[in-house]
């Protein structure tokens, strides 16, 4: 008899002129490492991630990862019933096989929730659970067509007595073995409910409201192969089984991990479903960036090199100048991305600038108390047209505290601070932009007398559009210009985003105050005050030795 095994895609991997895949009971474990990093994820963000808000963007949500444990323990049982011969390869005795059929009968929602909100429902629901408004009810029950469906039968427990919730049922009744099953039957589920609704849920719009996308269960999947490698390294004699594991381990990476979560390889999917994100998308998934995801770059990088896929070193930098052999529609370059929803053509971030230039461009030794301001230019934050407020601002001083903590962090010492941060937003005006700078530099007649800023970040205005002026705004006020800083800015960042060369942003001083251009993107603005700040504060202190 056939065996209803878990759904996913291995043979499209297993054999095909693209890879060799792990066996797949290895690319089980890593589904199921992958399911259960997903659970940690919405764990994490039971506060900020409501599963109203999951349901009405993916139509899924904390509750269906659980209940699709349960369809994956019914399947199991089933099988174990059905086929003597399976039964015989997945149980090692009698006693063990009627054991085992017994708990997938007795696991029900309750305990499957258990495993995917880390404590029960009741006890989730009462910390975190917020009363969804008249708004999330009404689009919850306009998307219906989206929702996942369940069959309520096969939900139910198959053994009498069964409506009492059991606390750690899975720990106590279920092996390692059934829960790699059952989790990974869950991921391949969720898989297949997103291949489904592929035209209508778009990454950037999962990363907004959860934090996750596709893509990130596809990393979640690689790094799983990864320690699975490092765990077995150590059997793994030389030509033996354990080695040519290993090595396709090793040789596992985002592309292929991403042609399991997508049904397809990742090209394929972007060319027929993925659509350009709007600017009131981005404004929202720019808003969000607290929740998304982190992945390892070291972890996400392949370790060997074969035929079908070249090496990607450790070094971030250096994958992004080495290209990825074409093979029949692969993309260039393997999606190593934080953020995962960016178009990969148009996005390729390497390590953080902040990590990469503050490990060369140590700060000054002297003790630094800085007075900060942020100067957001844009026409429609000032007339507050944005529903979401300005976020360019804010993400600035993100990143100066971000900074600061790297710093303080990589040194024993930390000798900078911030003791105030003056912020404000003006529209594309050269003369309201003029007025800030001259205000925070203390030239202006309204200036505090004796309390210039050190530095003052504008961000907005730095393209090509007839209202763009915040340059020209800048130049007209400073009295010494800083062509080098933004030339060399501009330089460095084309590496991660090739548009960051049209930038026109200018920086100089005006009196003692240093005056520089962001861009207006939350995204690229956070990324130029990471670079340049290591750069920033030896200028400053060049400036307070006048």
């Amino acid at each position: 008899m056939a065996t209803e095994t878990t759904s996913f895609v291995f043979s499209s991997l297993a054999g095909s002129e693209i890879y060799n895949a792990p066996p797949p009971p290895v690319m089980e474990k890593m589904a199921a490492g992958a399911f259960v990093s997903l659970c940690k994820h919405l764990q994490a963000l039971s506060d900020e991630v409501q599963n109203i808000d999951m349901m009405n963007i993916s139509g899924f949500c904390r509750n269906c990862l659980a209940k699709w444990m349960v369809l994956e323990a019914r399947k199991l049982a089933k099988n174990l019933r059905q086929d003597a011969e399976f039964a015989v390869g997945f149980t090692s005795s009698t006693e063990e096989y009627r054991s085992t059929v017994k708990a997938l009968d007795g696991l029900g929602y309750d305990e499957a929730a258990q495993e995917v909100y880390g404590c029960t429902y009741p006890e989730w629901k009462k910390r975190h659970q917020k009363k969804a408004s008249e708004e999330q009810m009404k689009i919850y029950n306009e998307n219906t067509h989206l929702h996942a469906v369940h069959d309520k039968d096969l939900l139910k427990k198959a053994v009498d007595g069964g409506d009492e919730m059991l606390l750690n049922y899975c720990q106590k009744y279920l092996s390692e073995k059934v829960m790699t099953r059952l989790k990974a039957g869950a991921f391949s589920n969720l898989c297949i409910h997103l291949r489904e609704r592929s035209d209508v849920i778009q990454n950037v719009e999962l990363m907004t409201i959860s934090g996750f996308c596709r893509n990130c269960l596809a990393k979640w999947m690689v790094v799983e192969a990864r320690k699975i490698s490092d765990e077995t390294r150590p059997l793994a004699l030389e030509g033996s089984e354990k080695e040519q594991l290993v090595q396709a381990l090793d040789s596992f990476g985002y592309d292929q991990a991403a042609q399991v979560v997508y049904g397809c390889t990742y090209p394929e999917w972007k060319k027929r479903y993925q659509t350009k994100a709007t600017e009131e998308q981005m404004e929202r998934y720019s808003g969000s960036s607290h929740l998304h995801a982190k992945h390892d770059l070291s972890l996400l990088a392949t370790r060997v090199l074969n035929d079908h896929s070249s090496a990607i070193e450790s070094n971030a930098k250096e994958h992004i100048q080495n290209t990825h052999h074409n093979t029949k529609g692969q993309h260039k370059h393997p999606l190593l991305s934080d953020v995962c929803c960016e178009d990969v053509d148009n996005f390729q971030p390497t390590e953080r600038p902040c990590e990469k230039f503050s490990s060369i461009v140590s700060p000054p030794n002297d003790n630094m108390k800085l007075k900060i301001a942020i100067l957001t230019v844009s026409d429609r934050a000032a007339s507050k047209s944005y529903k979401t407020g300005d976020l360019s601002g804010p993400a600035v001083e993100q990143a100066i505290i971000e900074h600061l903590n790297h710093l303080k962090a990589a040194l024993s010492e930390q000798n900078v601070s911030v003791t105030n941060v003056e912020k404000d937003i003006v529209p594309d005006e050269i003369s309201d932009i003029k007025q800030k700078l001259l205000l925070w530099s203390g030239k202006s007649n309204e200036s505090m007398r004796g309390c210039p800023c050190d530095l003052i970040f504008t961000t907005g205005g730095t393209g090509f559009a007839t209202r763009d002026v915040t340059p020209e705004a800048t130049l007209s006020v400073v009295d010494r210009e800083c062509q080098g800083l933004m030339s060399w800015a501009s330089m460095e960042l084309t590496a991660i985003q090739p548009l960051a060369t049209l930038s026109r942003a200018a920086a100089g001083l005006c009196g003692n105050t240093l005056i520089v251009n962001l861009p207006g993107n939350p995204a690229g603005a956070a990324q130029v005050v990471e670079l340049l700040f290591p750069l920033l504060l030896h200028a400053i202190a060049d400036i307070r030795k006048n």
